[in-house]
């Protein structure tokens, strides 16, 4: 399991690209953010995902998330696959490999 760190600042986070960080922008006038986060397999790529805080977005022709519990320790639902790198699920904090 990798600790999903959170980063207040953008361009920290992108300077560092440490394994599982992460970063949220802040809601747009749908109530979306972009859920940045550096890649938990150690590639240190970064790529963003469309969440909801307590909520999954429903964005015809896009992938969505629920983005729930307290920020130093959140989840997402449903899991997370980045393709040809990771497929996973954050809970708790923690991004976990699916099994």
């Amino acid at each position: 399991m990798i600790r999903a760190i959170a980063f207040h600042d953008f361009e920290e986070f992108n300077d560092t690209r440490q394994a599982g960080s992460f970063h949220l922008s802040k809601p747009n006038s749908n109530g979306c953010h972009d859920f940045w986060y550096c890649c938990p397999c150690g590639c240190r790529c970064v790529t963003a995902l469309v969440v909801g805080r307590e909520f999954k977005p429903d964005l015809v022709g896009h992938a969505t998330w629920n983005l729930c519990g307290p920020e130093g320790s959140p989840t997402l639902k449903p899991s997370v696959n980045h393709v040809d790198h990771w497929h996973g699920w954050l809970r708790d904090g923690y991004w976990e490999v699916c099994a």
